[in-house]
């Protein structure tokens, strides 16, 4: 294994998108098995996944997916047809292979706490072998002391399995020498960063001499540095040029280059289809030499001028067949980057924004030459580019957080006894990075939802209803309006209003003398003990999990509504920000300090009348808007703040709106409306109920964000008073 941290973290971190990739590849194959790109796809990230680990040391890994891979090869080959059997073994093995990727990651043992290695590759081979899975996962457990082998005494398995290999090679290569059907010459040129990748050239070769002979190996030495200017060990120099002949076809031989040719010199020539070329060349210029001598010299000239054309031609033919083979297709060139970096130069980008923004106060404030205040405009302009190229960075596709869920239905769908297909939308729909990783676990809330409660028990009240008996789910996403837009939509039952409304009456989150609306009565699932659930199961029933939704996406600044219709079907809408690292804010007045509302949470702003406001209970105020009663924070009291603004007549409400809960802030004034760079706070002012975070306005002056979700709370709790006793 390499000594350095360096080579293990690329490898986990390309295996893990490897692994990550086959996953929802592996389901898709189930329901697609006649795709032979995708059936390709699988054996080519298998092969690379096999390589990576085999060159960075980790033999166990790399031993389990060549059993794997064979079995694809088979399937490839068409020996085997894809089954639901074999699929749930493959998974079975990627959820082995993300447990050695996690130890790896903790620094310990690849095979530490796995234990089912053994039995895994029985049921492998037992698959590509047509054999009864059962039996051979049974086989591992007869073994005397499967829990004292040591790692070492793996190696004799191996060994007991390698004349077997050998034969099969011998032959192999014993055919090719006697002559081969297929003759290449192969030129390898890799590029410097190849051992970046986990990949060892080496292997190339071994691969080659599986199913063929090689001859004539040279190692081109020309762009290979003097000893005294090897400064980068890891850089490589490696160019291989041979002959090869094979059994092998043509096909078989391009593919074992398969993940490496768009982006290295590979340059694969059929010799012999060049020398049948030739030949057929000179049959054609010898039969047309041996015309009758008889004939005249007008006649002589004009062979020989048709004689021209012909060698032109088979001239044009000849290389034709060679770029057929070295073709190359370009791929796009990528660098992988912390994303701790990212985040800094985002910090950093957005203090030049900042600056350049004072810069330009002052420049249109003073008399300066013309000229200056252009090339300042300029520099603002080009600094906010700067801006939207690094939030261009650090926005990613939604598609790989979405195909995850593949598996996760396939899954339940075991589970359930049931069959829902899963549709995705907007794939390449961006958001931050950050905000991607925080979508999983809402998502797979709703998904749980939507299979346990809304898609229909039995396919026969499916098929009563007028649907297909198979169930489906519908995620996408979309951009609107500066926002992401993410929705999970079934085709099930849709929402039981009167068993809700019943629940959250018992819940004590509805009066049951009150009049709600739809929406109201559906939004209280999003509350902690509130279910519809019959029983609880492992799946479902406990009431939490639509809580931690709403909590995760509240957490993400953003909001979630649901439509339904019962006996049709419920869709969950998660509105969110593209990033948390920007936010679109209403700069407000408060005595005379700045502050910034996030525009999301904004309803409206109105002006309203003091005998509009009444006190509540001795808890505070509430205040009358179009006859509903809002609590109202009067801001400057809860942060004290001396205002010259007090009276309610004299300043702005803003009706605001966080966790299906209003309430009205009153401020002095509202200023402007701008996008902010968020700034995190010092501990020191971390724990100040109602502040979210700061950021530096153009003036140069701080401004504190407003925790909408924060205040909402206090006030429910009756924590904001207002000063009424």
């Amino acid at each position: 294994m390499f000594d350095s941290d360096e080579f293990i973290s690329i490898f986990l971190s390309e295996a893990n998108e490897i692994v990550e990739g086959l996953e929802n590849d592996l389901v898709l194959l189930e329901d697609n098995k006649s795709d032979e790109d995708l059936l390709n796809k699988i054996f080519r990230s298998a092969h690379t996944l096999k390589s990576s680990a085999g060159t960075v040391g980790f033999t166990t890994m790399s031993e389990l997916n060549h059993v794997a891979e064979n079995l694809l090869e088979k399937v490839r080959s068409g020996k085997l047809d894809v089954t639901p059997q074999m699929i749930t073994v493959l998974l079975e093995f990627l959820d082995t292979v993300k447990l050695m990727l996690q130890n790896i990651v903790d620094g310990k043992s690849e095979t530490e706490g796995v234990t089912n290695i053994d039995s895994l590759k029985a049921k492998i081979k037992a698959i590509a072998d047509g054999n009864d899975v059962s039996t051979a996962a049974a086989a591992p457990k007869a073994s005397p002391e499967p829990k004292k082998e040591e790692p070492k005494k793996e190696q004799p398995k191996a060994t007991e399995a390698k004349p077997e290999e050998k034969k099969e090679d011998t032959k192999t290569e014993s055919s090719a020498a006697s002559g081969g059907e297929n003759s290449f010459h192969i030129e390898m040129g890799f590029k410097a960063t190849i051992f970046d990748n986990g990949i060892d050239p080496l292997m190339f070769l071994n691969d080659l001499r599986a199913i063929g002979t090689i001859s004539n190996l040279k190692i081109e030495c020309n762009s290979l540095p003097t000893i005294l200017n090897l400064e980068d060990p890891y850089v490589c120099y490696t160019q291989f040029s041979l002959d090869f002949e094979t059994n092998a076809s043509e096909e078989q031989v391009q593919n074992i280059f398969l993940f490496v040719i768009d982006d290295n010199d590979i340059n694969i020539i059929n010799t012999k289809a060049e020398i049948k070329d030739d030949e057929e060349e000179n049959k054609e210029t010898e039969a047309k030499e041996e015309a009758p001598a008889k004939e005249e010299a007008k006649e002589d000239t004009a062979a020989k001028a048709e004689e021209k054309p012909a060698e032109t031609s088979a001239a044009a033919n000849k290389p034709a067949a060679a770029p057929k083979a070295g073709t190359k297709v370009q791929a796009p060139s990528t660098v992988r980057v912390d994303t701790r970096k990212l985040d800094s130069l985002m910090n950093l980008i957005g203090e030049l924004v900042i600056a350049q923004s004072r810069i330009m106060q002052l420049t249109q404030s003073l008399d300066i030459d013309n000229g200056l205040k252009e090339a300042v405009s300029s520099m603002d302009r080009t600094s906010r580019q700067i801006q939207e190229e690094v939030m261009n960075i650090r926005m990613m596709p939604i598609g790989p957080i979405f195909n995850q869920f593949h598996r996760y239905v396939r899954d339940l769908n075991l589970e359930l006894n049931k069959e829902v297909k899963l549709v995705l939308k907007g794939e390449t729909t961006e958001i931050d990075k950050n905000m991607l990783e925080q979508l999983s676990d809402p998502l797979k809330h709703m998904i749980r939802n939507s299979m346990d409660h809304g898609i229909e028990k039995t396919k026969e009240e499916r098929i009563a209803r007028g649907k297909p008996e198979y169930g489906t789910i519908t995620m996408s996403a979309a951009h609107q309006e500066g926002h992401v837009v993410i929705e999970v939509a079934d085709d099930g039952n849709g929402l039981n209003k009167e068993k809700i409304l019943s629940k959250a009456i018992e819940k004590g989150l509805l009066s049951k003398d009150g009049k709600y609306s739809d929406v109201e009565i559906y939004r209280t699932i999003f509350y902690p003990g509130v279910s519809t659930a019959d029983k609880i199961t492992d799946i479902s029933g406990r009431g939490v999990g639509m809580d931690v939704v709403r909590a995760n996406v509240e957490k993400m600044k953003g909001k979630i509504e649901i439509k339904s219709v019962e006996g049709k079907g419920s869709t969950f809408i998660v509105k969110l920000p593209l990033t948390l690292a920007i936010i679109e804010g209403i700069t407000f007045a408060l005595g005379k300090q700045i502050y910034i509302m996030p525009l999301i949470s904004i309803i409206e702003q109105i002006k309203v009348k003091n005998e509009q406001v009444k006190p509540f209970e001795g808890k505070g105020e509430m205040i009358k808007i179009r006859d509903e009663y809002l609590p109202l924070i009067r801001l400057h009291k809860v942060f004290e703040i001396e205002t010259q603004v007090d009276n309610i007549d004299d300043g702005i409400v803003v009706v605001v709106e966080a966790g299906y809960r209003k309430c009205a802030i009153f401020v002095d004034e509202l200023l402007d409306q701008q996008q902010v760079v968020i700034k995190s706070l010092d501990s020191a002012f971390s724990k100040h109920a109602g502040i979210a975070g700061g950021t530096i306005l153009g003036d140069g002056r701080i401004a504190l964000i407003i925790d909408i979700q924060g205040l909402v709370n206090m006030s429910l709790q009756g924590k904001i008073n207002n000063g009424v006793k």
